[in-house]
């Protein structure tokens, strides 16, 4: 499916959206299937030319804030800045993330400790939770986490991710039931490795590819385009009643074991 085409049964027509980690891979296509639905697009990243390559793309009159979200003050400038441009919220996608805390815990430093955490769980919390208080005077909205299949499953060297990412999960449950009488519905979206720069690793190394797609039933790395469907309906009234729920877009690998039987 192409998300350059209209969505049948899709229609944002009026909204108004924000997209943090806007300029690339999941980012973009998420900006970009939001806008092709109707909805005006604020794009929020570190860097403003990269920023504006997506906003030319984009139909709707869209808006670039610079602002790195990991920043404790950004999270207050984001919603200011946002809310001078369009005025009210009805969609917000929290996909800035990443990191780069890997190995042996007993190797990885604090700065690096509160880095991940800064970027990966602080700062879509904090966003969340001023977002969804300017939701609430409106009528309501939708609020998308972007998580990880880390937070839900061991493996090694990567304890720190996945701690941010699981606690991501959790914040985003206790967003849901906070701000569920205001109509302001809260999700996770949680997409395996996707054809992106940072998933690029995988993708250019058969052998490592070959393992992951041991333990996909569906056979293939992500697309951006998968993970930014998914996006859009959670950001739609097509999922009015959604909340505080976790979906993976990884083609079944955070629920599917490596056989244990032998082969036939």
């Amino acid at each position: 499916m192409s998300l350059t085409t209209p969505h049948h049964r899709i229609d944002l027509s009026g909204m108004n959206a924000i997209v943090t980690g806007a300029s690339r891979g999941i980012g973009a296509a998420v900006s970009i299937a939001l806008a092709g639905a109707g909805a005006r697009v604020v794009l929020v990243g570190r860097v403003r030319e990269t920023l504006e390559a997506v906003a030319r793309r984009l139909p709707n009159d869209p808006v670039v804030v610079v602002a790195d979200v990991a920043h404790p003050e950004a999270p207050q400038s984001i919603v200011e800045q946002a809310e001078a441009a369009v005025g009210q919220f009805d969609v917000l996608v929290s996909n800035a993330g990443g990191g780069d805390a890997v190995g042996p815990a007993n190797t990885l430093s604090v700065d690096q400790a509160d880095a991940l955490w800064a970027l990966n769980l602080r700062a879509p919390v904090l966003l969340g939770g001023l977002v969804a208080a300017k939701m609430a005077e409106t009528g309501g909205g939708s609020v998308v986490n972007m998580s990880s299949g880390l937070g839900q499953q061991g493996m090694p060297d990567v304890s720190l991710y996945s701690a941010v990412k699981g606690g991501l999960d959790a914040a985003t449950r206790s967003l849901a039931a906070e701000w569920g009488s205001a109509s302001v519905r809260f999700n996770v979206v949680s997409p395996g490795i996707t054809r992106t720069e940072l998933g690029a690793w995988i993708a250019a190394d058969e052998k490592a590819q070959s393992k992951y797609l041991e333990k996909v039933p569906l056979g293939r790395i992500g697309e951006p385009d998968d993970v930014a469907a998914t996006v859009l309906f959670l950001s739609s009234p097509a999922s009015a009643y959604i909340t505080g729920q976790t979906l993976a877009v990884d083609g079944g690998w955070v629920t599917t074991a490596p056989s244990v039987f032998p082969a036939a």
